[in-house]
């Protein structure tokens, strides 16, 4: 993520939620929420600010690479360019990846929120969270669920569950357990999800689908 990417969002999340990280009486305007309705916002605040400290660090870890080949161009056997670097983990992909997946966690709970939370500060949270996915996504980080899509084994997801459903005609997707992410194009981290599928014939296996 850019710099300026991350001010952008840390300054829209900071004006919008910083309210709720201040004591009582110091929140223009206080908000309206009971104890169980703070600890949710607390909650989703804290995924989104986990997320952004990855995703700075795996700036810092592609701007160090980034120095560090700008180094050691021309390098090789023979004045032979240097292959090995396309083939390896994008730098910082382990923090990358647990940024996209911090954020997704947190819109995740914005849909499944509480239902007494009002429909405005339901909607104040999710543009902010948004804006943070937003701001990945600028820099290359895209993030994929899979909630409703068909599936098959020629697809690129891990199954750990298989479950019957009598309503279904062909398997589905039934809910994203870890979404698929990719940053530029290439994937750093393969979706897990559940599947539904029509009831089996007796003795038919369950089998557990990964590809490579």
């Amino acid at each position: 993520m850019t710099q300026h990417a991350r001010h952008r969002a840390r300054g829209r999340l900071g004006a919008a939620l910083g309210q709720w990280r201040q004591p009582p009486e110091f929140r223009v305007p206080p908000p309206l929420l009971d104890p169980a309705q703070a600890a949710w916002v607390a909650d989703v605040l804290e995924e989104v600010e986990a997320a952004e400290a990855l995703a700075a660090a795996a700036a810092a870890a592609q701007s160090a690479d980034t120095a560090g080949t700008a180094g050691a161009a021309g390098i090789g056997t023979g004045g032979t360019a240097r292959t090995d670097a396309a083939d390896a983990e994008p730098p910082g992909s382990g923090a990358l990846v647990g940024a996209a997946t911090g954020i997704w966690r947190a819109l995740r709970k914005l849909d499944q929120g509480p239902a007494s939370l009002s429909p405005a500060d339901l909607r104040q949270i999710r543009l902010q969270v948004r804006a943070s996915r937003q701001a990945l996504a600028d820099d290359g980080l895209e993030i994929q669920e899979h909630d409703g899509e068909p599936f098959d084994s020629g697809l690129s997801l891990e199954a750990l569950v298989f479950q019957d459903d009598a309503e279904l005609t062909r398997e589905v997707v039934l809910e994203t357990v870890r979404p698929s992410v990719y940053f530029r194009g290439r994937r750093i981290q393969m979706g897990q999800v559940i599947v539904g599928r029509p009831p089996q014939s007796p003795g038919a296996e369950t089998t557990k689908e990964t590809p490579e």
